[in-house]
């Protein structure tokens, strides 16, 4: 199957969708302070490369999703105009003549909304429980994003690859056969 592959934060959403989200939902929810002590020392323990992505995004979730819905907040963050307008209007400009596979290291729960709203199918992130906010498998970011893609739709290539960051992409990028990078929604396609 021939696919375009879109990177999500940086790329579609001009900035960090998840950063966004952690403040979105702190304003609205301050509970989540109680975890502090926690979350400084899971943030300690990556400073110190003691603690990978996933153990740390893993702590973060948790606290939050032990005073709210994950999903619940997820969709009212996408709801929100100013989430919105961060939406890059270059997407709604690019060929649809293949199917679109957005395949990002934020968690699947919190791109839902926007997938929905962007009129993509197939969104591939990191897995994370709902209940416990643990991540279920590894942070979706570099070869993991071309073994998630192979998992959910099978044999594959890649016409195009779009992403702001050619170094974490690298993987996916060598496979396509057009290469984008995105900045701030300008749109330049690479040799």
């Amino acid at each position: 199957m021939l696919i375009d592959v879109y990177d999500f934060d940086g790329t579609i959403y001009d900035g960090d969708s998840t950063a966004d989200f952690v403040l979105f939902s702190l304003r609205r929810h301050p509970g989540v302070l109680l975890g502090l002590p926690r979350l400084a020392a899971a943030a300690l323990m990556l400073a110190a490369k003691r603690y990978n992505l996933t153990q740390f995004k893993t702590v973060l979730f948790g606290e939050m999703s032990k005073r709210f819905s994950l999903e619940a907040e997820a969709e009212a963050f996408w709801q929100s105009e100013k989430t919105r307008a961060r939406l890059g209007r270059w997407f709604e400009s690019t060929p649809r003549d293949l199917p679109i596979v957005i395949a990002s290291a934020s968690p699947e729960f919190e791109l839902k909304h926007a997938a929905k709203i962007l009129g993509v199918r197939t969104l591939i992130g990191t897995k994370c429980d709902m209940t416990t906010g643990a991540l279920t498998g590894k942070n979706c970011k570099g070869a993991e994003k071309i073994a998630r893609i192979r998992e959910v739709i099978g044999d594959y290539e890649v016409r195009a690859m779009y992403t702001d960051d050619a170094k974490a992409d690298g993987p996916l990028l060598a496979i396509a056969k057009e290469k984008y990078i995105v900045t701030h929604g300008s749109v330049k396609r690479q040799a």
